[in-house]
């Protein structure tokens, strides 16, 4: 009985001292292979459209800055990211995407987020319309 209790006591000792905890804010993590640092006025811009409260406002935001010329590659970027990991709704989020395609000033480097991210659109039909949209613009 002894040597029982002796050998609970020891094992519960041990995974009470031995054991460590992790935490991880979700938050402050950068995507792999991503990383951009906020550089230019059109950056701040969209983070601070991102802390609107409202779904509808959010998309407004995006799309407005999505169709000015003049957009660097790397806030073109930022607003693909963005609006994809803040919009809630597919159809925002195509809306944002598709407006920044139909821009003069479309970069390569925002097309390619785009492709690589597309599996963060839901809906088939939203896929095929960003598709649609970039073939279009290479024709």
């Amino acid at each position: 009985m002894k040597k029982s209790l002796l050998a609970i006591g020891l094992f519960i000792v041990a995974v009470c001292a031995g054991g460590c905890v992790v935490v991880v804010n979700e938050e402050t993590r950068e995507p792999k292979g991503r990383s951009h640092l906020p550089a230019d006025q059109t950056i701040a811009e969209i983070d601070a459209v991102s802390k609107l409260s409202f779904e509808s406002d959010r998309k407004q935001g995006y799309k407005r800055i999505a169709q000015r010329q003049g957009l660097s590659a790397e806030a073109q970027v930022h607003l693909v990211e963005t609006a994809l990991s803040k919009l809630a709704f597919d159809s925002a989020k195509e809306e944002v995407l598709l407006a920044l395609i139909e821009n003069p000033d479309f970069s390569h480097t925002a097309e390619q987020v785009i492709l690589e991210d597309l599996n963060k659109l839901a809906f088939e039909s939203s896929k095929k319309k960003i598709l649609e949209a970039i073939s279009k613009r290479k024709a």
